[in-house]
């Protein structure tokens, strides 16, 4: 006799088959991701149609059989239908989705990473904050979830908290301050004997930039977008270094993510227009 499940989670992937069916990759909190086959999904006259939609959250209930969960049905508990009104939106909640597949793992625990997307695709979705700080503020707690925690408490060499200006470390993970910047060259090294990465990349932070770092590191998850950066260029910047950040770690890119930023790129308008 088949047991049957049932969990709150969203569809962060989607593989259509033959025969309509799809593979759905569920992300849900005490399981990480949930492989689900969802039998005739593609259709549209199918009862589990509007579960089986990418960014869809909801309650899914589930069989195994064999090595494989079977769809059975579920409800819809919020379908993020407002990303699909602009293809900025759209193309970001991918991303943000691909990175969320990347970071998870099936079995394993994702309760903050499940708050963190929703909270992010909620914002998306609804345009409540410029995307560069909902999508740097992801990457960055992203990391920090993930285990790659840059020590944002000061200098690598001198241990100063403040500075009119800091490089980031990347790989290493580190902040070094102006003065041991100088004093070390263009590409200082930390101190002998600790754990150093081959790769060298040094990325200069304004104090303004590196206090939205400080603060999306560990500010309470329902607070992670109260955070301001007013100049325009500032935002810029801090949404590439924590893509870089990121990415450095992981070790790849996302298609997603070079797609969203060919279409924001100046002189993409005819690319952007709908087909």
């Amino acid at each position: 006799m088949p047991v049957h499940e049932s969990a709150d989670g969203i569809v962060v992937r989607v593989r259509d088959m033959g025969n309509g069916s799809r593979y759905l990759s569920l992300l849900t909190a005490a399981r990480g991701r949930i492989p689900l086959l969802a039998k005739g999904s593609h259709s549209l006259h199918s009862t589990q149609s509007a579960v089986s939609q990418m960014y869809t959250y909801g309650n899914y209930e589930f069989y195994r059989k064999g090595s494989m969960n079977i769809l059975k049905g579920g409800s819809v508990i919020e379908p993020f239908y407002a990303l699909s009104a602009d293809i900025d939106r759209l193309n970001l909640a991918a991303y943000l989705c691909d990175l969320t597949a990347e970071l998870t793992d099936e079995g394993e625990e994702a309760g903050d990473m499940l708050r963190l997307l929703l909270n992010a695709l909620h914002a998306v979705s609804r345009d409540l904050r410029p995307q560069e700080l909902v999508k740097g503020a992801f990457e960055l707690r992203a990391a920090v979830l993930s285990g790659y925690a840059p020590d944002l408490s000061g200098c690598a060499f001198c241990g100063r908290a403040e500075s009119d200006l800091f490089c980031l470390d990347v790989m290493n993970g580190a902040l070094i301050c102006r003065e041991c910047r100088a004093a070390r060259g263009a590409v200082p090294r930390p101190p002998a004997g600790e754990d150093l990465r081959e790769a060298e990349i040094i990325a200069l932070m304004s104090p303004a930039v590196l206090a939205a770092f400080r603060y999306c590191a560990g500010a309470p998850l329902e607070r992670l977008l109260s955070f301001e950066l007013h100049d325009p260029e500032e935002r810029r910047q801090f949404s590439r270094l924590c893509e870089l950040y990121l990415l450095s770690h992981i070790g790849h890119g996302f298609d997603s993510l070079q797609f969203y930023h060919n279409l924001r790129a100046p002189g993409a308008s005819a690319q952007r227009k709908p087909t």
